[in-house]
């Protein structure tokens, strides 16, 4: 193994970013050119005194600054999600399911406590838990016998596994888009009149317009989409908190978010209708 994979191995393989970096193998690299070995929540004490022996230099302390890093699991409460796939796209070893416009969850025995999923979700509907009993700890500090040991070094290893197969699949998917932009790119270098050539400089300008016009009222759709989802969520929040027998001043709080719903939804009909009515 060379210097950069065995400290990597000593790595808690959160890929949570606290140290500053993309995930735990660029910290790595960053530990092999020199830099300080106190930059990891989730590893603590046992991790910096890991690698001070690896690297033969002084135990320092943590930094805390960096915020802390219990055993946990992120938890999707699933009536108030949205289905905006974001969740989906910042979990750094692919544990949350779910497809646009439908139900997310996490699946708990993948899910690294990292908390990368918590700030992109718009409706605010990710808790972090502790981890189950069931589930062995990632984080530093918990385990003592060898048994234990060696059983957390597994999971480090499988999660390390996960993490080099999403960004393997995201680099065959960008690839495959750019693929995708150059054909295109091609077909309308090769049929300049049919892509609005310079031959018809006024179609090709009123064809711009369109196509700008569109993405417009594509975006203008989906910002109304997550807005109404929104609404009803937090609506739907406050009837929990509130219960059966609100207050005054809960009741008036409830018909400002029961309007807001409403108007939010009535702005989503409307777009909704004008893009039908475009398309058809």
């Amino acid at each position: 193994m060379s210097l950069i994979q065995r400290i990597d191995a000593l790595l808690p393989q959160t890929q949570c970013g606290k140290c500053g970096h993309a995930g735990c193998r660029p910290y790595a690299e960053g530990l092999a050119a020199g830099e300080a070995i106190n930059k990891c929540p989730p590893g603590g004490d046992e991790t910096i005194a890991a690698l001070a022996n690896l690297l033969k230099v002084q135990v320092i302390a943590l930094d805390t600054e960096r915020g802390n890093a219990p055993p946990q699991v992120a938890f999707i409460r699933e009536a108030e999600c949205i289905g905006c796939t974001k969740c989906i796209q910042a979990c750094p070893v692919d544990a949350i399911v779910g497809a646009a416009k439908l139900m997310h969850t996490v699946i708990a025995s993948e899910c690294t406590g990292c908390d990368l999923c918590l700030a992109p979700c718009p409706v605010d509907c990710i808790d972090l838990l502790p981890l189950p009993d069931k589930i062995v700890p990632i984080v530093g500090g918990l385990a003592h016998t060898a048994e234990q040991l060696d059983a957390r070094a597994k999971r480090r290893d499988h999660a390390r596994h996960r993490h080099e197969q999403r960004n393997a699949r995201l680099q065959r998917e960008e690839a495959r888009r750019q693929a995708e932009r150059m054909a295109r790119s091609q077909r309308a270098a090769s049929n300049p009149t049919a892509s609005g050539d310079a031959s018809d400089p006024i179609k090709a300008a009123i064809e711009r317009v369109k196509a700008q016009k569109a993405a417009h009222n594509d975006a203008a759709l989906k910002q109304a989409k997550i807005a109404a989802a929104m609404s009803r969520a937090q609506l739907n929040k406050a009837r929990s908190a509130f219960g059966a027998a609100p207050n005054e001043a809960q009741h008036a709080q409830l018909n400002l978010l029961e309007k807001a719903a409403k108007d939010a939804q009535q702005h989503l009909d409307a777009l909704q209708a004008g893009a039908d009515h475009a398309r058809a």
